[in-house]
């Protein structure tokens, strides 16, 4: 696979929300056209039709305009500043929460016939080193984002800077920010899950979830977001502190459950570790945050960005590895059509610092982005 370019940097830095989602829209309006035509062919894959995604997803409104009518005002500002409308801009925000259904009355959407999502195609890895394991005290948040390879065409980055805060995120043009971290010392990394107990109904769309997160002004605040917000799918949510806090909570629509931190190291993939029982896929392997816990375990007290850098790049048990690609130069060479590594990042608290690769890490460079 040939170096890709970095992604778009989308600069945000009005004072109001809706003009925030307009300078968004303004400056992504060609990626956000890509990224929409992409879920039209993907939903309709599934079954669902644009039309009934986006009444879908506009079935959200109600619980987002209640809960953070601000950030709703970010989606109004983004429609209008790409010229779309704002059912289109919802349905590419619920893309997670439609890509666990199918439509009603569809016999996949039952238990025992539920389809496995497409090889390596979400197998997200995610990770919080506290100071009592990194090389000076430091504290990091980590992510590679594992999905189809088709959206690398329509991702960007995006820094907000305004009066009261600044943040660093990524997500895929049109959508609310899905990972990254704020002034205020607040980083959100996330895993897709899926359980047997995921069902239809009113709820958050957990973009607009990580939207807010981004905005929290302590860490305190982002947990308790994250505690009580209102959901019909399942999903990993990790928050790490710049004072070297973490919570990671396995969320299901009707529960939720903690992970802890072992030694300062905490790890989490796609299966669920607390409660295995509501996995709707408990086939799937359940290696790459065992690997990336026994690859930081080996440098405790010592870790550091580039040793960070060079455990994201791991490729054990490929095509299930840390760093996944469609092919792998080695014995086991294959193809594998749908998923990639499609970025990877290390929020480096104490440099008030993003470093981000474009791709696998093992074939990009990561570049810092500064608050």
């Amino acid at each position: 696979m040939e170096k890709r370019e970095p992604y778009p940097l989308i600069e945000i830095t009005a004072e109001t929300p809706f003009e925030r989602g307009v300078q968004y829209g303004q400056q992504a309006a060609d990626r956000i056209a890509v990224c929409v035509e992409h879920y039209k062919e993907s939903f309709g894959k599934q079954g669902f039709t644009w039309e009934q995604a986006q009444e879908y997803a506009m079935g959200y409104l109600p619980v987002v305009e209640a809960q953070m009518p601000e950030i709703l005002e970010e989606a109004r500002g983004l429609a209008a500043g790409c010229g779309r409308s704002l059912s289109e801009i919802m349905a590419i925000n619920c893309r997670y929460e439609i890509s666990k259904l199918s439509p009603p009355g569809n016999a996949a959407n039952t238990a025992e016939t539920r389809k496995e999502p497409d090889v390596s195609s979400e197998d997200c890895t995610t990770a919080a080193i506290l100071p009592e394991a990194s090389l000076g005290g430091k504290t990091y948040a980590v992510k590679n984002w594992d999905f189809f390879q088709k959206i690398m065409d329509h991702i960007v980055l995006l820094r907000i800077r305004t009066k009261e805060y600044s943040a660093i995120g990524w997500t895929e043009a049109g959508q609310m920010p899905r990972e990254g971290f704020n002034s205020f010392g607040v980083a959100i990394v996330n895993n897709g899950m899926q359980s047997v107990h995921d069902h239809y109904g009113a709820g958050l769309p957990v973009t607009f979830l990580r939207r807010k997160v981004l905005a929290c002004k302590s860490f305190e605040e982002a947990a308790g977001l994250v505690k009580n917000f209102r959901r019909c799918v399942s999903n990993n949510i990790m928050l790490v502190g710049a004072r070297g806090q973490v919570l990671d909570f396995e969320v299901q629509p009707e529960k939720m459950d903690q992970v802890y931190s072992q030694g300062g190291i905490l790890t989490h993939a796609n299966h669920f570790v607390m409660d295995p029982e509501a996995d709707a896929f408990p086939e799937r392997p359940k290696v790459r945050d065992v690997r990336l816990r026994e690859l930081l375990a080996k440098r405790q007290g010592e870790i550091d960005v580039p040793y960070i850098m060079e455990c994201m790049r791991d490729h054990e048990y490929w095509p299930k590895a840390i760093c996944s690609h469609p092919t792998f130069a080695g014995d086991r060479r294959t193809y594998i059509p749908a998923g990639i590594t499609v970025a990877s990042m290390i929020v480096d608290f104490a440099e008030n610092t993003a470093y981000i690769c474009s791709g696998p890490p093992c074939q990009g460079t990561y570049i810092p982005y500064r608050l």
